[in-house]
């Protein structure tokens, strides 16, 4: 990163215009996390605000002062507008990340812009680690990070732009691992065997065991920007999810239509399972099936007996036939989807809401 004084001036600007953006989304995005989900996020974000390690605990009545003050934070920004963000004497919209990247990335920075759960903003600026090509996708790889919001999610795919946040991943993965409903998950054991671990000799002395730790995070990170390049290469929702999202927010099938989203991106031939089949990566595999979401036990049924199959014997040739198998059906049911909401406005009225449930939610019991 340069040095010269005006960059420096700059930069301090420019930081504090994406911190503001950043409070702004929070205040706008906490209220579609659960109560749990919304605690777990603060900690987080006090963490990375504080500079702690994933692993280190900060002290409770810290932490429930510094959320007191966030409430009123928040509470202030009500109708506040975003900032264009000001570098060199050019006005950026906060959403212009090519323009925004185009002046930070020979400077060795990185900023990312998008939009997260219930299509709020997010915003984050890290210095960059690596870029990227893949054909036409732009993988951008963050170290450490100069301003981010609640969201802190690990990896995000805008159209070919894809961002892969180091930080983020370290408090994500910790935060699993310290769950306790964690200590009798075998997946996860295979996981952490994989790399010299057992989760109660990490959570008991993680600096022991950081360098460790450290390699799963890099593992987990190449995994996640898999699952991103599987998304953005992926054709068979393209029309339809737009539709759904507009059309059924907060329901049910947008529930659904979000997971078909992620186990295509999962299972095509791009994405993560099939990056980790090629690399015979058993100890990223079985973190995977750790950590499903639940909808994946319905989407994809084949896939965690094939994942056994591969642990027990070695087999990752069934597990590629299964990985076929999920993807053609995936793709049959993604294709009446688009079929379904192809007729324009009218794939918002309620005889489309209940075909689709009954034709692809309650076969699933969902």
């Amino acid at each position: 990163m340069a040095h010269n004084p005006k960059t420096q001036d700059n930069l301090l600007e420019f930081i504090r215009l994406v911190k503001w953006n950043c409070r702004l989304a929070s205040a706008g995005g906490a209220y579609h996390y659960s109560l749990c989900g919304l605690l777990l996020r603060l900690r987080q974000l006090y963490k990375w605000e504080h500079g702690m390690q994933p692993w280190q605990e900060p002290d409770p009545d810290a932490v429930l002062a510094w959320v007191a003050e966030q409430e009123k934070v928040w509470e202030s920004l009500e109708d506040a507008p975003w900032q264009p963000l000001v570098w060199d004497g050019v006005d950026f919209e906060p959403q212009d990340v090519d323009g925004v990247n185009a002046a930070l990335l020979p400077l060795g920075l990185a900023y990312g812009a998008g939009l997260s759960r219930g299509l709020k903003p997010t915003f984050f600026l890290g210095e960059l680690a690596e870029l990227r090509r893949d054909g036409e996708l732009t993988i951008l790889i963050l170290g450490r990070e100069l301003a981010r919001d609640l969201d802190g999610t690990p990896a995000l795919c805008q159209g070919t732009l894809i961002y892969a946040r180091h930080e983020a991943m370290g408090f994500y993965v910790w935060d699993r691992l310290a769950d306790p409903v964690q200590q009798n998950n075998e997946f996860l054991k295979i996981a952490l065997a994989g790399h010299g671990l057992k989760l109660k000799g990490l959570l008991r002395d993680p600096g022991a065991h950081e360098p460790q730790f450290r390699a799963l995070l890099a593992a987990e990170l190449e995994a996640a920007i898999h699952h991103e390049i599987g998304e953005a290469r992926e054709p068979s929702l393209r029309q339809a999810l737009p539709l759904v999202l507009a059309s059924f927010p907060q329901t049910r099938v947008e529930h659904w239509a979000r997971g078909l989203k992620d186990a295509l991106a999962e299972v095509n031939e791009c994405g993560r399972l099939s990056y980790l089949i090629t690399n015979r990566n058993l100890p990223s595999l079985a973190l995977m099936l750790a950590w499903r979401p639940g909808l994946y036990n319905l989407l994809m049924p084949e896939l965690e007996p094939a994942c056994r199959r591969v642990a027990a014997e070695g087999d990752w040739e069934a597990l590629e036939e299964a990985r076929q198998q999920i993807l053609a059906r995936l793709r049959r049911t993604a294709a009446g989807l688009t079929e379904l909401m192809a007729a324009g406005e009218a794939a918002a009225a309620p005889a489309t809401l209940k075909e689709i449930e009954q034709q692809y939610l309650a076969p699933l019991g969902l």
